[in-house]
């Protein structure tokens, strides 16, 4: 238990990492596991929360794009696309383990934190490849909360100062083991620390049941479990009385055989050096150990089919190598390929016959990204033509618009309305001389002042509603050539969206 000090120690802990070390991972873990696990989410929801970080978004994309995880070979180039095709949870995972070796990879003593999220990367996979062999239905998830199971380690090594250092000279002595040494030195475990943290940011039910170390009985907590037994023993060496005791523990667990728990163990030691490499934590990767011998069930397979696969994720690996999120200026700048990209992205969608609501998540995704806009957003037209109400959006303000934005369309001399009417695109300037029509109070309340790109959205010859997008919170101008980007992404989208309604 812990005594009153120790839990004023670890919220102190929990506010200076929330606050001062890992805001931009608290803050985006909470916004994306929120989203994967509402039971409304789209993926836009799960798009949203990713795209706040630019950076994220592009290695993510990269990553997603890699033979590992898309092994098709078609790429995507939006995060809405990738969710479709890897699933929520699998975003999650990727978003998750990016952010993390991204908050720590500054971390002060390299040499434990190294340490620590090599076991981690490693349990994590064994973790998932398990619960994948045992037919779980959310491996991934399985991998995100064995990953972050040693958060509270992996953020004191990279965060500490003096007593990081007082620590580890107390557990390099070998007089008492490491927990001991935690309370000696903190007053708390660092398995406590991470236990508030997931509690503080809501990495998810799941973690929190694993630490509490009272849900043994749940197949997931076990198989958490069975990950770090694996990753744990095998620091001694695949060959190892302990590793061959682990092995046969979760033999027995899975009623598998020990040969059969072998391969698969040693299988994933393999697959998580690759992994972690892909990561950009190439440090962390030669931690894992490796086993000494070739797995009695890859021996059977072709020789060259089994090289040229791994030399194919090696170099793969090594591409990536040393990858870090790059700083990227706050707002996105036009980029034509990346329009192109994911207009044919939307031709191939549309081809696959989803719902209209996937493809406008897509358009929204594009202009946002590819003409580079603070927000972009989709307003519905109500069954009277009177309202105007926003049904999604990407951005600044995206929640409270979701939620709020409804536009009074009635009177003819109204902006949008004139835009409805006449099917034509508009830019509205920020010179009010220059706007032909009225923009209403509540139109400025909800969008702030102008100017902005409105067109409407027509299927089949009917407007249903209109896109819209501005750069408002960065104040930066819109060219000719952006409103001229954003009304051929607009036409693109409508004729998309004309081919899915027949």
């Amino acid at each position: 238990m812990l005594s009153v000090q120790g839990k004023k120690d670890v919220q102190l802990w929990i506010q200076q990492l929330t606050e001062q070390d890992m805001p931009i991972f608290s803050g985006t873990v909470s916004d994306v596991t929120n989203a994967v696990n509402s039971s409304s989410t789209s993926a836009t929801d799960v798009a949203t929360a990713i795209l706040k970080d630019a950076a994220l978004t592009g290695h993510l994309l990269k990553m997603a794009n890699s033979f590992h995880y898309n092994p098709t070979g078609k790429p995507f180039s939006t995060i809405s696309r990738a969710v479709m095709v890897l699933g929520f949870n699998q975003v999650r995972a990727l978003a998750l383990s990016l952010l993390l070796v991204d908050s720590l990879s500054e971390g002060r003593h390299k040499e434990k934190l190294t340490e620590e999220m090599a076991e981690s990367f490693h349990a994590a996979i064994q973790a998932q490849e398990l619960a994948r062999k045992t037919k779980c239905k959310s491996p991934e998830t399985v991998f995100v909360a064995t990953l972050l199971s040693r958060l509270g380690n992996m953020a004191f090594w990279a965060f500490a100062g003096d007593k990081a250092t007082t620590l580890l000279e107390l557990i390099d002595a070998g007089e008492i083991n490491e927990k001991e040494a935690e309370a000696k030195v903190l007053g708390f475990s660092l398995h406590q620390l991470t236990q508030g943290l997931s509690k503080s940011w809501h990495l998810g039910d799941l973690l929190d049941k694993s630490l509490s170390g009272t849900h043994n009985d749940d197949p997931l907590v076990d198989l958490i479990g069975m990950g770090q037994s694996l990753a744990r023993a095998s620091k001694n060496g695949w060959d190892s009385n302990e590793a061959e005791q682990a092995i046969a523990t979760v033999a027995k667990k899975l009623e598998l055989s020990v040969i059969e728990i072998q391969n698969i163990a040693h299988s994933n030691a393999k697959q998580a050096k690759v992994v972690t490499t892909i990561y950009g934590v190439k440090a962390a990767s030669q931690r894992i150990p490796q086993p000494t011998v070739l797995d009695k069930e890859l021996e059977g397979c072709s020789n060259s089919d089994s090289v040229s696969a791994e030399i194919a994720m090696e170099t793969e690996a090594l591409l990536v190598e040393g990858t870090k999120l790059e700083v990227l200026s706050a707002y996105k700048e036009p980029d034509t390929n990346l329009q192109l990209s994911i207009m044919q992205e939307i031709n191939a969608v549309v081809e696959e016959k989803p719902s209209i609501n996937i493809v406008l998540e897509m358009v929204l995704e594009g202009l946002y990204r590819g003409i580079g806009m603070d927000r972009s957003l989709f307003a519905i037209i109500s069954k009277d033509s009177k309202t105007l109400t926003c049904k999604y959006a990407l951005g600044a303000d995206n929640e409270l618009l979701s939620k709020s934005f409804k536009i009074d369309i009635s009177q003819s001399t109204n902006v949008f309305n004139q835009v409805i009417h006449s099917k034509k695109a508009v830019h509205i300037s920020a010179d009010p001389k220059k706007i032909d029509g009225t923009l209403l109070r509540d139109t400025l309340e909800f969008l702030g002042k102008p100017p902005y790109l409105i067109m409407p959205t027509i299927i089949r010859g009917k407007v249903i509603g209109v896109f819209m997008a501005d750069r408002n919170e960065s104040n930066r101008s819109i060219e000719d050539k952006d409103f001229l980007s954003f009304q051929q992404f607009c036409m693109h989208a409508n004729m998309a969206l004309t081919l899915l309604s027949i």
